[in-house]
């Protein structure tokens, strides 16, 4: 594999996006022929693997998510919520099924499958029929016909967000979370690579063939567009949870941590640059990890909106204290602010001194107490491992990498200080 990946195993849950979109949803088993995709080896007479379905049943855990319901975790998350059972309530259906409306689905479809094909493909009324003719359908035929273009990054980033961090009426709440769900982790070139590679199985080649009817986006647009669209989907459940017509917003728009430490426990400010947007006395801090770490990224860039860009969490920060009547108005501002990084990043070519840049600020950002709590640290800590693989750096590496997440393994335990010294052995020599 390109990039050292063992260690994330520890932080990773899989879901994504229950079914979108008004194409019918034909079923897994519709593409489980031996023919098609449920070959039991890779096959040579096509450009694709043609295993696809044997990978999925056997080695990604998105195959496994409706039964995570069946579970003795799941059953008592779900007597602490007070429902009858987790796997017919809508809540977790959302992200641990392909929940597709029932006039939607076909007749092979069942929706104990999972998170299927058609959950990230689209549904394939339309395309499944003809998918296969190349050259003659062409991709852009298939996307014309309801195939969800997947190579985007822009696109799959807000398929997987949709449930590793959010949105609509898929939202682990605070109710949820006390209850017992894991906290969503979410970084979209790691958890891409981790998919395509599930069990050691390869999903998709990345061939010639493949650049051709595709084309491949680098890991930096990959990690651009990834944290531009959680930080999309944070701003947009801060933003609904502070309009409704109840006192308080539900608290799992805020850090956990803000909460759930020590009373003793001060916030850390090391020797790196100083973090502008440290909590201040008896303040909340929003969910705010991927859009710090895409601050950290556009100062390494010397990106010309970083300081809009800065201003704008603070205000959003600021208008959270101060009550629900200026968050949206803040969130949406800071969504204009984030595209328009976003944009100049990814058409910057990136050099290997501006990588290096990126690890030394990344290393400074944690000195100065600019993640300070796991979740934070998870987001720095997956950013600096992708930048050492485009230097070629991370297997050279491995055993400071392996303290990193050493570092990050217990929320309860974390100390912003260590993971600084640990992020800082990482920084360019």
């Amino acid at each position: 594999m390109k990039r050292l990946m063992v260690a994330m195993f520890a932080l990773i849950s899989l879901t994504i996006v229950p079914a979108e979109g008004a194409d019918k949803h034909l079923g897994v088993a519709s593409c489980a022929s031996s023919l098609c995709h449920g070959s039991a080896r890779p096959l040579a007479a096509q450009a694709v693997l043609q295993n696809e379905y044997t990978t999925w049943s056997q080695f990604d855990p998105h195959a496994g998510a409706y039964k995570v319901l069946l579970g003795a975790k799941s059953k008592e998350i779900a007597r602490r919520m007070g429902l009858p059972n987790a796997h017919e309530a809508p809540a977790c259906l959302a992200c641990h099924a392909e929940n597709a409306p029932v006039a939607q689905r076909g007749p092979k479809y069942q929706v104990t499958d999972g998170i299927g094909c058609e959950t990230c493909h689209g549904g394939s009324e339309r395309w499944l029929a003809t998918h296969y003719a190349s050259p003659k359908v062409t991709h852009a035929d298939n996307l014309a016909a309801g195939l969800t273009a997947l190579e985007d990054p822009k696109v799959r980033a807000n398929q997987c967000a949709g449930c590793h961090v959010g949105g609509g009426d898929r939202f682990a709440n605070h109710k949820m979370m006390a209850a017992g769900h894991p906290r969503l982790v979410f970084e979209l070139d790691t958890y891409t690579e981790l998919w395509r590679t599930s069990g050691g199985r390869e999903h998709y080649k990345r061939d010639a063939d493949y650049v051709q009817r595709k084309s491949v986006t680098t890991a930096m647009v990959n990690w651009i567009d990834g944290l531009a669209s959680s930080a999309h989907r944070q701003n947009g459940l801060t933003a609904a949870n502070f309009v409704r017509t109840s006192a308080l917003p539900d608290f799992a728009v805020y850090a956990c941590y803000s909460c759930h430490r020590d009373l003793k426990v001060t916030p850390w400010q090391g020797e790196g640059r100083r973090d502008a947007l440290a909590t201040r006395a008896g303040e909340l801090r929003l969910q705010d990890g991927h859009v710090r770490t895409l601050l950290v990224l556009s100062r390494a860039a010397r990106a010309s909106l970083e300081p809009r860009l800065s201003a704008a969490i603070r205000t959003l920060q600021d208008a959270s204290s101060a009550g629900a009547g200026g968050v949206p108005a803040a969130a949406a501002e800071l969504d204009r602010v984030i595209d328009q990084v976003a944009s100049e990043l990814r058409a910057r070519s990136w050099t290997q001194a501006d990588l290096g840049r990126v690890l030394d600020e990344l290393s400074s950002a944690a000195r100065g107490g600019a993640f300070p709590d796991q979740a934070a640290g998870e987001q720095a800590a997956m950013g600096m491992v992708l930048v050492l693989a485009e230097l070629d750096q991370d297997r050279k590496r491995r055993a400071d990498i392996d303290q990193l997440f050493a570092a990050l393994k217990d929320g309860d335990a974390f100390d912003a200080a260590r993971f600084a010294r640990v992020i800082g052995r990482l920084q360019r020599p």
